[in-house]
């Protein structure tokens, strides 16, 4: 619910990767899904349904400096970037006055770095694409 009219908007977030406090972020998205089909017995109609596998991912955009962090991040603790074992992420939401929610994104595996700098650019950012190894908890809820 919005406190005196005010929503939730990017300034709202507070993102944490293992390293700590996310600043230098532009852009986190991240999904989950579960399997489900009718099964049909006699008859045309569905007897009831079956379940089965579940599945999220997430993606995150990083500005360069953030990114090197997390090379550093990486590079302190002897690791390949894509051998760091999974890790969480947290994603905050806050207006004043209102209890934060938060998401954690649980057991984030790096899949893909995606850099990009073209003439003119203002900035340099790296896409980041993430298999999420465990489950994505919704303000204490769990996914599964």
């Amino acid at each position: 619910m919005a406190v005196n009219g005010k929503v939730y908007d990017w300034e709202s977030i507070t993102i944490a990767l293992p390293y700590g406090v996310v600043i230098g972020v532009e852009s986190i998205d991240y999904d989950d899904s579960k399997e489900a089909e009718l099964v049909y017995g006699k008859g045309g109609k569905a007897v009831g349904y079956g379940q089965g596998n579940y599945e999220a991912n997430a993606k995150i955009t990083l500005l360069r400096d953030e990114y090197d962090r997390l090379l550093e991040y990486a590079r302190e603790n002897g690791k390949a970037l894509y051998k760091l074992p999974p890790f969480p992420i947290t994603v905050s939401y806050a207006n004043d006055g209102e209890r934060p929610k938060t998401d954690v994104i649980k057991g984030a595996k790096l899949t893909k770095n995606a850099h990009k700098a073209a003439q003119g650019d203002k900035k340099l950012s790296v896409d980041l694409e993430l298999l999420v190894t465990d489950e994505i908890i919704r303000d204490g809820v769990r996914a599964v």
